[in-house]
C-alpha cells in the first residue's frame, strides 16, 4: 500500500473514533439526561419508572465495561465498536416505538448500556495504537475533550428543542408539531453517524495490516486470564484512588442544583451556563495539559489539579456568592483539565497495551460504583447541611492530592508493563 494511503487511512481512523465517540455519548446523554425524563414524564410514568430505566443503564454500562474492554483487546476495537453502535441504533428505534412498553423500555435501556460500555475503553485503547506510547496523554485529551463536547451538546439542544417545542416556536417557524418524534429521529440520525463511523473505522483497519490487532494464537484463555490478574495485582494500588476521586465528584451531585437554585438564588439555565462557562476551560486547557504530561510526566497535574479543585469546592460551600461563583466554575474546569488527562495517561501507562481495554474497562467498573455510593451519601449528608457533601468532596480530593505526592508513579507503570 503506498505511503500515502496508509497515511489517509491512519489518520482517517482516528477522526472515525473521535466521531464515534461523540456520538454515542450525544445519544446517550440527551436520552437518558433530558430526553426521555421529559418524555416519559409527559406521559404520565412515575419517577420510579424513569429511575429504573435510567439505571438499568448506567448499571448494565458499568458491568459489561471489563467484557467489552476484554473483547476488544482480544478482536481489536472496531468489531466490538461495530456491534455496540448497532446495539445502540436499535435501542433508540425501539424506544421510539415501544415506549408504552414499560418492560421493553427495561430492555432497551440495558441494550443501549452494553453498546455505550466498550466506547471508552475501545477509543482508547485504539487511538493510542496509532499513535504511539509517547503521546498517549496527549490523545487521551484529545478524546476526552471530543467526549465531553459530544456528551455535553446532547442534553443542551435536546433541551432546547424540548423547550422550543413547549413554546410554539418551531410549529410557527419550522412547522414542527411533535417535537418528541423530532427528537426520536435526530438521535437516530446521530447514532448511525456512529454506527456508520465503526463500518469505515474497520475498513480502514482491515486495509492497513500493519495495524491490525495481532493475538497470540498460542495463548490459551488461561494463560491470558493469570496475565490479566497478575497486573491487576501489580497496580492494585491505584484501585482506592479511583474510587475516592469518584466518590467525591459523585457526592456532589444530589446537591448541587438546590445549592446553586436554593443558596445562590440562580435559576437552572444559570446553573447550564455555570456548566458551560467550566467545559469552555476545561475544553481550552485538556489538551495542553495532556502534551505537557506526555514530556514532564502526570505528578505535577495529578497533585496542582486535585489541590486546586479541593480548594475550589471548599470556597464554594464557604464563601460563594451569585458574583464569584463564575470564577469558581473556571477554577473547577481547569482543575478538571489538570486531572483528567494525566490521570487517564497515569492509568494507561500502567496497563500492558495488549490489557488496555479489559483493565480500563474493569477500572472504569469501579470509578461507577463511587459514583453510585456518592449520591447516597451526598443526599443523607446534605439534608442535615447543604455544604457538607462540599466539605467532604473537598477534604477527599485534598488527600488524593497528598497521596499523589508520595506515589511512586515509575514503580507502577514498570510494573504494569512487567
Amino acid at each position: 500500500m503506498p505511503d500515502s494511503r496508509h497515511i489517509f487511512w491512519k489518520y482517517g481512523m482516528l477522526v472515525c473514533f473521535l466521531m464515534m465517540i461523540a456520538a454515542i455519548d450525544f445519544v446517550r446523554m440527551a436520552l437518558f439526561i433530558t430526553f426521555l425524563p421529559s418524555y416519559l414524564k409527559q406521559l404520565g410514568y412515575t419517577l420510579s419508572t424513569i429511575g429504573l430505566v435510567m439505571s438499568s443503564n448506567l448499571m448494565t454500562d458499568n458491568l459489561s465495561k471489563s467484557g467489552t474492554g476484554w473483547l476488544a483487546d482480544h478482536y481489536g476495537p472496531w468489531p466490538v465498536l461495530f456491534g455496540g453502535s448497532l446495539l445502540i441504533v436499535t435501542g433508540v428505534i425501539l424506544f421510539k416505538f415501544f415506549h408504552y412498553q414499560w418492560i421493553v423500555m427495561i430492555i432497551t435501556a440495558v441494550l443501549i448500556g452494553i453498546g455505550a460500555a466498550p466506547v471508552w475503553p475501545a477509543v482508547v485503547s485504539g487511538t493510542i495504537r496509532i499513535v504511539g506510547e509517547a503521546k498517549r496523554a496527549t490523545m487521551i485529551s484529545w478524546v476526552s475533550m471530543v467526549w465531553m463536547v459530544g456528551g455535553g451538546l446532547g442534553p443542551v439542544l435536546m433541551g432546547f428543542l424540548i423547550d422550543s417545542g413547549k413554546n410554539g416556536w418551531l410549529k410557527t417557524q419550522l412547522g414542527i408539531k411533535d417535537v418528541y418524534h423530532t427528537g426520536f429521529d435526530i438521535l437516530i440520525l446521530v447514532a448511525g453517524i456512529g454506527f456508520f463511523m465503526s463500518c469505515l473505522g474497520w475498513m480502514g483497519e482491515r486495509l492497513l495490516s500493519s495495524e491490525k490487532l495481532k493475538v497470540s494464537q498460542s495463548e490459551t484463555p488461561q494463560k491470558k486470564l493469570k496475565a490479566v490478574l497478575n497486573t491487576l495485582a501489580m497496580v492494585k494500588g491505584l484501585i482506592p484512588g479511583m474510587l475516592i476521586q469518584a466518590l467525591s465528584l459523585g457526592v456532589l451531585l444530589p446537591v448541587l442544583l438546590p445549592f446553586i437554585t436554593e443558596r445562590l438564588g440562580l435559576s437552572e439555565s444559570r446553573l447550564s451556563l455555570l456548566l458551560i462557562v467550566g467545559g469552555v476551560f476545561v475544553a481550552g486547557f485538556m489538551v495542553p495539559v495532556g502534551h505537557f504530561a506526555d514530556k514532564w510526566g502526570a505528578r505535577r497535574f495529578l497533585v496542582s489539579g486535585f489541590l486546586l479543585a479541593s480548594l475550589s469546592i471548599i470556597v464554594t460551600a464557604m464563601w460563594a456568592t451569585r458574583q464569584n461563583i463564575w470564577f469558581i466554575a473556571a477554577m473547577i474546569g481547569c482543575s478538571y483539565a489538570m486531572i483528567q488527562p494525566a490521570w487517564n495517561a497515569l492509568l494507561a501507562g500502567s496497563i500492558p497495551s495488549e490489557q488496555r481495554g479489559v483493565l480500563m474497562g474493569l477500572f472504569m467498573s469501579v470509578e461507577g460504583v463511587g459514583f453510585a455510593i456518592g449520591p447516597l451519601l451526598g443526599g443523607v449528608l446534605g439534608t442535615y447541611r447543604m455544604e457538607l457533601p462540599f466539605y467532604i468532596s473537598g477534604v477527599l480530593m485534598l488527600v488524593m492530592a497528598v497521596v499523589y505526592v508520595f506515589l511512586p508513579f515509575h514503580s507502577v507503570q514498570d510494573e504494569g508493563r512487567s
